[in-house]
């Protein structure tokens, strides 16, 4: 049996890495905004807690969290932007009844770093895995408004 170089390795399991600057330098993303993180998944406990992002940006976020999340986790983000629906009329030809208060993502935890005294809250950087076309432009527009 023929051994594999390491380079041949490398080669095979290469995946594009998430380069953290898309959040952290991405145009006024240091705006912070109240978000609902919830575990995605059929094993998910119900319930959102509530945290601060530290960036945002359509690429991913940063956010200040209580609970433990682990790298490879798939979380559903509450994203509460003032105005919301007020805002995203000007990107639809639709109407709606009630005015919804928040949009959703659905991102991947990249890194979980503990911060605070005695590690009591943790620094997510999450990549986006999946949002609506409509709500990021809002989500841009509103970064612009700086």
């Amino acid at each position: 049996m023929k051994e594999k170089s390491n380079s041949q390795e490398q080669d095979e399991v290469h995946v594009p890495s998430f380069n953290e600057d898309l959040v952290k330098k991405y145009p006024r993303s240091n705006r912070r905004l109240t978000v609902g993180v919830a575990k995605y998944g059929i094993s998910a406990e119900s319930g959102e807690e509530d945290a601060q992002t530290v960036h945002i940006s359509p690429f991913g976020m940063q956010i200040r969290v209580g609970n433990e999340y682990e790298e490879g986790d798939l979380l559903k983000i509450f994203v509460n932007i003032p105005d919301y629906w007020e805002r995203k009329r000007r990107f639809v030809d639709y109407s709606r009844i009630d005015t919804p208060d928040n949009f959703k993502i659905l991102v991947k935890v990249v890194s979980s770093e503990e911060v605070g005294k005695r590690g009591k809250k943790k620094i997510l950087l999450a990549r986006t895995v999946n949002m609506d076309e409509v709500d990021e432009q809002v989500l841009k527009a509103f970064l612009q408004e700086g």
